[in-house]
């Protein structure tokens, strides 16, 4: 055979190869929608009656329906039922995990946790949180450590479902692992822990891992552990850690005791991290202490836009004296120095700069109350 033969049976080879890959993938994609739309038409029914008891429906005879589907179709719907079941609240949430115990889908989900497929796994951790099965407590712990990123927020949301304080130690320590799981979602799932993780957080504060800490301070203000006060604000005052530091600050504002203030105040000092004197400035219109008016309207005037802003915003909160600290600041802006040695001078930069906040926090205001006279 000559080379010009034996390169036409080559591209040959290769045009037929070519036409039966392009086959098998249009056969691929031709079956996969076959089987789409036989598990829709299979699903269909099944999904009028999801939907009739999420709408309020608790019509008993509706709720056998499902609890007797074939096994076929209730694995067409079962992604649709999961999905619902983590959206619907009350009575409706009560009779959907009714229909998921006596399926035996909690059993189920417990045996898929160590499937390969991460996609199976995610879904048996989601089905057990909204199912909020306690016993899969453990299991569902194992996860926060699993090769795929969305099984650990999975999981970790699954665990704030559950609600058991066990859960507080293993979601912190995901924080500095090797395979972690996002602060925020962490921070949700502890949240909704509740009161009964207060002395696990609080013991935490004192761990060595800077990430904990820091979740730890935000977590206890956001569930509101006033107990926890004195330990925030030691955390505020000493600790090492800037992002913990900026926790304390913000959790502080969170829980608004009064004992909250003298460290905040200490945290507005000049040598101090902007960002923290700005998180500082913010907290002190959340506590709402009418006597820390005169140190945020020295703060009008800061170099840093962030701590000028915030407090200004923050005298906004402080109610009728707030507002008029900010009237006066905007004021002095317009007033001509009387012992200048040009009569046309004007204000000194640090007294435009605070004014600009103060109208910029008036204005928002002037907005904000417009807003609420004009909705119905």
């Amino acid at each position: 055979m000559t080379l010009a033969g034996a390169a036409l049976v080559a591209l040959l080879v290769m045009l037929f190869a070519a036409l039966v890959l392009g086959g098998l993938i249009i056969g691929g994609r031709a079956v996969r929608r076959a089987r789409e739309a036989k598990r829709a038409k299979l699903a269909k029914p099944a999904r009028q009656l999801l939907l009739a008891i999420a709408a309020g429906d608790d019509d008993d005879a509706q709720v056998e329906q499902l609890v007797r589907l074939p096994e076929e179709v209730w694995l067409a719907v079962e992604p649709n039922a999961v999905a619902l079941l983590g959206k619907v609240r009350g009575e409706a949430h009560a009779l959907l995990v009714d229909v998921f115990e006596r399926r035996g889908a909690a059993w189920r989900a417990r045996s898929q946790l160590k499937r390969r497929d991460p996609v199976a796994r995610a879904m048996a951790a989601e089905v057990l949180g909204n199912l909020g099965r306690k016993d899969a407590l453990l299991p569902l712990c194992d996860l926060l450590s699993d090769p795929d990123a969305d099984v650990r927020v999975v999981a970790a949301r699954s665990l704030g479902r559950i609600g058991d304080a066990g859960a507080t130690q293993p979601l912190l320590a995901t924080l500095p692992s090797r395979r972690p799981v996002p602060a925020h979602v962490v921070a949700t799932a502890l949240t909704r822990l509740g009161t009964e993780a207060q002395g696990a957080l609080t013991a935490s504060l004192d761990d060595p891992r800077a990430p904990v800490r820091a979740t730890a301070a935000e977590v206890l203000g956001l569930i509101g552990a006033v107990g926890a006060t004195v330990r925030v604000e030691s955390a505020l005052r000493a600790d090492p850690s800037l992002e913990v530091r900026i926790s304390a600050a913000r959790s502080l504002g969170r829980l608004g005791t009064r004992t909250a203030m003298a460290p905040l105040l200490d945290a507005l000092d000049e040598d101090k991290p902007a960002v923290l004197r700005a998180e500082a400035a913010k907290a002190l219109g959340e506590l709402g202490a009418v006597s820390a008016a005169p140190v945020l309207t020295e703060l009008l005037a800061d170099p840093d836009y962030a701590v000028a802003h915030n407090a200004a915003r923050s005298l906004l909160r402080l109610g009728n004296a707030g507002r008029a600290a900010l009237v006066a600041a905007e004021h002095r802006a317009h007033v001509r120095p009387r012992h200048s040695a040009e009569p046309d001078e004007g204000p000194d930069p640090e007294v435009l700069l605070g004014a600009a906040h103060a109208r910029e926090a008036l204005a928002a205001a002037e907005l904000d109350d417009h807003r609420k006279q004009t909705v119905p």
